[in-house]
């Protein structure tokens, strides 16, 4: 019993989304019509051809109407007053019985004004209950469809965060001119390369460590290398620099001055990089 009740006062998320509701309004009406028929709530089989198209057409328009007011209009003008924050699966379950009551009170109003229909208090009756059967499925189905969605969304943002903090090596190998000076390094730990002649010197991080080795090779050969890595960024024709290692920056007249893994390595950003440098810096 107890475990019953707790599920009555789980958190559950208010739908105050307006183009998920405009579906829902559509969905409703549509498996209402149909239970409508199913369920024969009124004897639909003594009625002439255009007493039924008024019958069918009037619910479709009360309960489109209906919804409309209750899912859009009331939510829209209630949601910036917090009213929906604390939202729980008993007040919804209170909320979808207003809804169904002022549908009935719509059903009602409307077969009176027209004068063509009975609508006695069995008929109210088996309309509450054909209403409560679509909205009874949606409750624990939406709110079952919610928890699976943000769970497993909940479980990429940690992985997301998991391979942040220990990211997965990723080699990356240097052929030299001269095949003794090759080198393999892992993309994480690489901090700069800097052109020097006809070499490169190729800088990284090995534990508290900053390692470094001069390869036989180009600049250019090198920024293809690591062409796939968005944060690996060519900042100056004689420098290639990991901006996640970036920790402090320098603004001088020729452009910017990146501190790089500490304060004894600087990298130059010339000022024909800097638009691209500053667009990279801020989104990663």
């Amino acid at each position: 019993m107890a475990k019953h009740l707790n599920f009555f006062n789980k958190p559950y998320p208010f739908n105050d989304d307006l183009t998920q509701n405009t579906k829902l309004i559509f969905f409703i009406s549509l498996v209402l019509l149909l239970l409508v028929f199913l369920f024969q709530p009124f004897d639909l089989s003594s009625l002439d051809r255009e007493d039924k198209y008024l019958l069918i057409g009037g619910i479709i328009i009360v309960t489109f109407i209906g919804l409309s007011i209750n899912l859009l209009l009331i939510p829209a003008f209630l949601s910036k007053k917090n009213i929906f924050k604390n939202w729980t699966v008993i007040k919804e379950i209170w909320w979808n019985i207003w809804i169904l009551f002022t549908l009935v009170s719509g059903y009602f109003i409307y077969f009176r004004i027209s004068g063509s229909f009975s609508f006695s208090f069995y008929v109210m009756l088996k309309i509450l209950i054909i209403s409560a059967i679509p909205i009874s499925i949606l409750i624990p189905y939406n709110r079952n469809r919610l928890l699976k969605k943000y769970l497993q969304s909940a479980l990429e943002l940690n992985a997301y965060l998991e391979e942040k903090a220990n990211p997965t090596p990723k080699i990356v190998h240097l052929k030299s001119d001269y095949e003794k000076d090759d080198l393999s390094v892992d993309v994480n730990d690489l901090l700069f390369i800097q052109s020097a002649n006809n070499y490169i010197e190729v800088f990284w991080k090995k534990k508290d460590k900053i390692l470094s080795q001069l390869i036989r090779c180009t600049l250019i050969y090198a920024e293809e290398a690591f062409i796939d890595y968005p944060f690996i960024f060519k900042c100056h024709r004689a420098f290639i620099v990991n901006i996640n290692y970036v920790k402090k920056v320098e603004g001088k007249s020729q452009g910017y001055i990146l501190y790089v893994g500490g304060d004894k390595h600087t990298v130059t950003v010339s000022r024909n990089f800097i638009p691209q440098f500053k667009e990279k810096f801020y989104k990663l």
